[in-house]
């Protein structure tokens, strides 16, 4: 009897140990993953830190770079308003040059015409007495040497010109090589930093991924733990209760003996029942599955973008320099820019745009008050444009006319400037024609 005790005791061990040893060597298993994990997040932190700090490398030059760039915007602001100071200057000069010219040409035609100095020789000869003579020979010195100094003027003017306009031209040429520079170097700094961000996010997500599989190895351990406790106390409890009955047995006396005797076949049943039940085995979860559906919608926009080309054309009747082959030279967003964008023909320097007037007449072109399609109406330093808006009270303004109504006589202009919606324009208007000055081809 002693020994189907026992030899129960060993079976239900046995069993127990078995169940067991395969949740410990899972555990130990789970720990050698856990610590791969680690390793992998620990590199991961790593390329990170040294993604973020080229990340702030860059930053550091980009911010630099901006500085410059910023430097450089400044820069051309006021570039652009000593142009527009230049641009005025020029175009007084420019004027200047050609009244005077006028006045040089009429006295070299006098001097021809009226034999001037046959009229010196008369003027002395008909002095009443010395003193007279002395005077009227001053007198023409005097006239004689403004002359001199009218013709030494128009050249040093000329000069000017042309200086102002090489010193500009260069000014320009090298802000705008400077700024395509610097924008080069930008745009690359920014293209390298966006390349370190996507490999900063790309590591965050794998670390992300390093660390969600390190918490389900975490779990699985957990469970295998618990599993191996769980089997530990069944295996514990399994061994102490046959040892108990048995101690129990080594202690009865012969009397008792006989008794057991007679009820062996019923204490042998319950010992073998005891024993079967003393096993447990794992519950099994059935995992549960669910759906998820996802919807999109797309979107789509549609954007228009004007012409810049105004309607009218232009055409040739007049003898003025063509200005076409010179560059716009103009403040970009300024009326005088636009115009000049859509008319070449017109001059490369005719200052603001209440002196285009002037200048376009010194330059031998057609100005009077008579609308056309394809002219550039003048607009008066403050004068009002067709009653909707008033020009400029120091600059004017300009604009091109794209067609003329002569039934109702109406011109339809095209714009830019800084007080439109889009400063390079083109900016439609129609107003009446009267009462503005017209510069034609």
């Amino acid at each position: 009897m002693k020994k189907n005790i026992l030899s129960t005791i060993m079976v239900c061990s046995i069993a127990l140990t078995a169940v067991a040893s395969p949740s410990i060597a899972l555990a130990d298993s789970v720990d050698v993953q856990i610590k791969q994990q680690d390793e992998k997040i620990n590199a991961l932190k790593g390329q990170q830190a040294k993604a973020q700090a080229e990340i702030e490398a860059l930053e550091s030059k980009v911010a630099s770079v901006n500085e410059k760039v910023s430097s450089l915007e400044a820069k051309q602001v006021a570039l652009s308003q000593d142009t527009e100071k230049l641009q005025s200057e020029i175009a007084t000069l420019k004027v200047r040059i050609a009244k005077r010219e006028k006045s040089i040409q009429k006295q070299a035609r006098d001097a021809q015409t009226n034999g001037q100095s046959t009229n010196y020789v008369n003027a002395v000869l008909e002095a009443d007495s010395l003193s007279d003579a002395i005077s009227r020979v001053h007198a023409m010195s005097t006239i004689v040497n403004a002359n001199n100094d009218l013709v030494k003027q128009q050249k040093r003017d000329q000069q000017s010109v042309e200086e102002n306009i090489k010193e500009n031209e260069a000014k320009i040429s090298e802000m705008a090589s400077t700024q395509k520079e610097l924008q080069n170097q930008k745009d690359s700094l920014a293209s390298q930093q966006a390349e370190l961000n996507v490999l900063k996010t790309t590591l965050a997500a794998e670390q992300a991924t390093a660390e969600g599989d390190k918490a389900k190895l975490n779990k699985q351990k957990e469970e295998a733990r618990a599993a191996q406790i769980k089997v530990l106390k069944a295996q514990q409890e399994a061994s102490e209760k046959p040892v108990t009955v048995t101690a129990v047995k080594a202690d009865k006396t012969a009397d008792e003996k006989k008794t057991e005797s007679t009820t062996q076949n019923s204490t042998s049943s319950s010992s073998e029942q005891s024993s079967s039940t003393a096993q447990e085995s794992k519950p099994v979860e059935k995992p549960t599955t669910g759906t998820t559906t996802s919807s999109s919608e797309t979107t789509t926009s549609s954007s228009e973008t004007p012409s810049s080309t105004p309607s009218g054309n232009t055409t040739s009747n007049g003898g003025g320099v063509d200005h076409s082959g010179s560059g716009n030279m103009y403040a970009v967003g300024q009326c005088t820019w636009y115009v000049k964008s859509v008319a070449p023909w017109v001059g490369t320097y005719w200052g603001n745009g209440c002196q285009w007037g002037a200048s376009a007449a010194a330059d031998g072109y057609t100005v009077n008050s008579t609308p056309a399609a394809g002219a550039v109406v003048v607009f008066a330093a403050g004068q009002s444009v067709g009653g909707q808006w008033t020009a400029d009270g120091t600059y004017g303004h300009v604009a091109y006319v794209d067609s003329y109504n002569a039934s109702n006589n109406t011109i339809t202009i095209s714009q830019g400037g800084t007080g439109f919606s889009s400063p390079t324009g083109p900016n439609s208007q129609t107003i009446s024609a009267s009462g503005y000055t017209y510069i034609h081809r």
